[in-house]
């Protein structure tokens, strides 16, 4: 009788990808869109993202580098998509509910400010052993 041969398992997802990055970060193609983006907008580059203005709710950056916004964040910021955690989120502010860096996800509380505190604005977003740093 033939012993039966078992098939290792197949797995999917941004996790599995082995490629290691050695890029620098201001070594990139980058693709600038000329003022804000607006609910319903989506941009994907293979490079660096820039946006003149703010990414709004509803829409969407997914980057395959960085991404910088001369504005506020409150869409959906991907960067580092194709698996990069060298990547960075820089803007004036990360006002989102959520930000990607790679396979990274990191959910932001939107605390209630105290009375008489200032809200801390966040600003920039990179992965630093295999966490989110925010700050």
């Amino acid at each position: 009788m033939k012993k039966k041969e078992i098939q290792p398992e197949v797995e999917l997802g941004l996790h599995i990808i082995e490629k290691t990055f050695s890029q620098k970060i201001e070594e990139t193609k980058a693709k600038i869109c000329d003022g804000a983006l607006r609910s319903g907008n989506k941009v994907e580059y293979e490079g660096t993202v820039i946006v003149l203005g703010d990414l709004n709710a509803g829409a969407e950056v997914i980057s395959g580098e960085n991404i910088i916004v001369l504005g506020t964040i409150r869409g959906l910021a991907h960067a580092g998509a194709t698996g990069n955690r060298e990547a960075i989120i820089v803007a004036n502010e990360i006002d989102a509910p959520q930000i990607r860096i790679a396979d990274i996800v990191k959910e932001i509380d939107k605390t209630q400010k105290e009375e008489g505190e200032e809200k801390t604005k966040k600003k920039r977003a990179y992965i630093k052993k295999s966490k989110m740093i925010l700050e």
